[in-house]
Parts: C-alpha cells; sequence; structure tokens
C-alpha cells in the first residue's frame, strides 16, 4: 500500500521563472521511503527532517545535511530516506543552476551533496536557520518557500548574452518534439558543431543527444501516467520509441519505473511527478 504524503507547489516570482521553474514543498510522515529519483532538472534543497542516501552507479552517497544541491542525473537513481522526511526546495533551470553555481552541470551530474560545497557557509547557516524555524512552526510551507526563492534570488549572478541563447534554443528545441531531430538543434546556435556540443554539455549535464534521450523518456511517463490519455497521445509516445519493449526500457531507465499501463509498479511518489511538471513549466522559459 502508498505511504501517504503531500506534494505542493508554489510559483516562483515572476523576476525568477528563468531561473526557478517551481517551488515545492514534500512531507511524509513514514519511517522509510524507498523509491527512485530522475533528476531531470537541477534542484536546491532543504530537509528540515529527514536523512538518508542515494545510490548512483558510482556509489552510495550520504543525504545528511539540511542544505542540498545536485545538478541533475544521467538517469534513474535510488534513495532511501528515513523519515518523518519534509523537503523545500526549488527547481532550477539550467541558466539558473548557471547563475547560482557558476559551475558546470556537466561537473556535477551523478552527484547529490551540501550546497555549501558551491555556495559557501552561508548556505550551511541558511539551511540550518530554515529547519529550525520550521520544525518550531515559526515557517510554514508556503513562507519557507518563499524564504528560498528570496535566498536564491539575492545570489543569482549573470550568465553571458550568448550562452543564455544557447541555453534558450536547446529547451527550445527539447520541447519540440517527444524525440527531436539533433540536425534540427545546430543550425539554431552560432556555434560550431563542437563548440555548441560542449557548450550544451556544460549547461545541461549531458551532450544534446543524451539530454534529448533522457527528456523523452521522462516526457512519454508523464503522457502515459495521464487519466485521460487520448489515442493520438498514446500514438505519439508508441512513435518515439523503436518498439514497446525500447519504450519500457528507456522509461524504466530515466524514472527508475515503468508506468502502470505498461505493466509496471507505478510512478516515483515524488520526483518523477516534480519532474513532469518542471518540464513543462520549462517551457515557457522561452517565453519570459
Amino acid at each position: 500500500m502508498a505511504r501517504p504524503f503531500s506534494l505542493t507547489y508554489y510559483d516562483p516570482p515572476e523576476s525568477l521563472k528563468r531561473h526557478i521553474t517551481v517551488l515545492f514543498h514534500f512531507a511524509t510522515e513514514a519511517d522509510l521511503t524507498e523509491d527512485s529519483v530522475s533528476g531531470a532538472l537541477a534542484q536546491f534543497n532543504i530537509f528540515p527532517r529527514g536523512t538518508g542516501e542515494i545510490c548512483f552507479d558510482a556509489g552510495t552517497q550520504p543525504v545528511t545535511a539540511k542544505a542540498n544541491l545536485h545538478a541533475g542525473m544521467t538517469k534513474a537513481a535510488s534513495f532511501r530516506m528515513r523519515g518523518p522526511w519534509h523537503a523545500i526546495g526549488a527547481s532550477l533551470t539550467p541558466l539558473g543552476w548557471a547563475a547560482l553555481t557558476g559551475q558546470a552541470a556537466s561537473d556535477h551530474i551523478d552527484r547529490y551533496f551540501p550546497a555549501a560545497e558551491l555556495l559557501g557557509e552561508e548556505a550551511f547557516a541558511f539551511g540550518e536557520e530554515v529547519s529550525a524555524q520550521y520544525i518550531l512552526g515559526q515557517l510554514e510551507p508556503e513562507a519557507a518557500c518563499d524564504a528560498v526563492g528570496d535566498w536564491l534570488a539575492a545570489r543569482l549572478g549573470s550568465v553571458s548574452p550568448q550562452h543564455e541563447k544557447l541555453i534558450e534554443q536547446t529547451i527550445s528545441w527539447l520541447g519540440s518534439a517527444l524525440n527531436p531531430d539533433i540536425e534540427d538543434l545546430f543550425p539554431t546556435l552560432n556555434y560550431s558543431r563542437r563548440q555548441a556540443e560542449r557548450l550544451v554539455e556544460r549547461f545541461f549535464g549531458l551532450p544534446p543527444a543524451a539530454v534529448a534521450r533522457k527528456f523523452r523518456a521522462i516526457r512519454s511517463a508523464a503522457i502515459l501516467a495521464k487519466e485521460g490519455l487520448s489515442d493520438a497521445e498514446a500514438a505519439a509516445v508508441a512513435e518515439a520509441f523503436y518498439d514497446q519493449p525500447h519504450m519500457v526500457r528507456e522509461i524504466r531507465r530515466y524514472c527508475g519505473h515503468t508506468p502502470t499501463r505498461l505493466g509496471g509498479a507505478g510512478q516515483p511518489i515524488l520526483k518523477t511527478l516534480l519532474q513532469m511538471k518542471n518540464f513543462d513549466r520549462l517551457q515557457k522559459f522561452r517565453a519570459l
């Protein structure tokens, strides 16, 4: 039986929508939560309650700090969190990660680590302060999310207009189809193919083809999880893969679960759902 949990999304201020897709609050009182995370987008998280670990191919990493960062993942990773587990956080666009950290996402892919490693001791102090106020009932979830947004906003640096344009064009390309043609991307970028591939990997964590492959699986899982799936939507998903076994393998690889309508056990309770909403909002980036 599924454990009860709550997950609430909050819109960031208009001034932050190019950097943050969504602010969120998650809570479960379960003693232990075991699931998978797709890690489609970078995140800044505060965990007032709960500790655990996340497992990547390279090994298991502890999750014990209050304030944490990740730049994304090459594929779904399993995690265990000892509860009660509460999370307050922000999902970052590629521009948001670059402006906040000044670091290449590709240098931090498949890592989950204390935010203080990149953002300094003030990130440690902020995580401790928000956690303490939240546990004492002095910060309600929405106010805690607002505090996270304000704190991040004050620390955003600049990204060159040329790089902002590359991020925008890459997002537009990703959203153009479930299985976008990589040859359609490069003519929109003002760089040689080799330079463009390096820059996309720098800002998105993976080369263009790998980014498209990951988002194809995540978006397809979101569509297949819909209550009122239409014939047209089902056909569009089917056309994006070689065949159904290929679809199942890809969705399991990047989401950690196979959708129930394909015979799987269901969707992860938190972050796969979060990334679905994130990608929809990410598409609005280019219109801002």
